[in-house]
């Protein structure tokens, strides 16, 4: 059918003409597309120098998530312990916390001899598993882009 040009023949083409753009005289009409081409070179650089605050940010503040090793869609949430005697604790603690919550009369029994105590410290990681970091991501990406509408 017809004849296919090759990527360098259309590199010698796009040059060619950007040559005979670049020395024509000024027109009305090439003025415009100069002007044009100007905003788009513009927005890009724009959009590039967001999109590089946001890498810049998203390394600074994320944090509290890590990649799960084997699947891209799931991540895990790291808790700081002092071994296996502390995270078994821990595990106990938010069972307990269960327990208690289950228990309409909220009173110790043999299995939670001190329910406060447990529930405050359940409470505790809760808090330390709040991704505050990652907020404060958020808010900065949202005074970054301020025409972007939420819907």
């Amino acid at each position: 059918m017809g004849h296919e040009i090759s990527k360098s023949e259309q590199n010698t083409i796009n040059k060619e003409c950007r040559k005979y753009f670049d020395n024509r005289e000024p027109t009305k009409e090439n003025t415009f597309v100069n002007e044009s081409t100007s905003q788009v070179e513009h927005q890009e650089s724009e959009e590039k120098d967001i999109l590089h605050k946001i890498r810049e940010l998203a390394q600074e503040h994320f944090h509290t998530l890590k990649r799960y090793p084997s699947k891209k869609e799931l991540y895990t949430v790291n808790l700081i312990t002092d071994g296996y005697l502390e995270t078994s604790f821990m595990i106990s603690s938010l069972l307990k916390v269960c327990i208690t919550a289950l228990d309409a009369e909220r009173t110790p029994n043999s299995v939670v001899p001190e329910p406060e105590h447990n529930i405050r410290e359940v409470l505790g990681y809760i808090l330390n598993m709040i991704p505050y970091e990652e907020m404060e991501f958020l808010d900065k990406i949202r005074h970054i882009l301020p025409d972007l509408e939420t819907k």
